[in-house]
């Protein structure tokens, strides 16, 4: 797992896979991974064990790597 800080955010929460949804605020400290499929990672919010697919070019707008 690696760590990333949410950069943006607008009023649409992430949905999360157990069917949950989460807006947290700018400068939350997430863990993300890349998903079996190399276009998505897969993000998982503090607090929350179920994450979220994000792709990449998504990614980029609202995270930045903490690496």
């Amino acid at each position: 797992m690696k760590l990333a800080m949410i950069v943006y955010k607008d009023a649409e929460p992430w949905g999360l896979s157990d069917g949950g949804a989460i807006n947290p605020p700018i400068g939350t400290i997430v863990q993300y991974e890349e998903s079996t499929d190399p276009k998505w990672y897969r993000v998982y919010f503090p607090g929350y064990s179920a994450g979220s697919f994000v792709g990449k070019a998504w990614f980029r707008i609202y995270f930045r790597a903490l690496e």
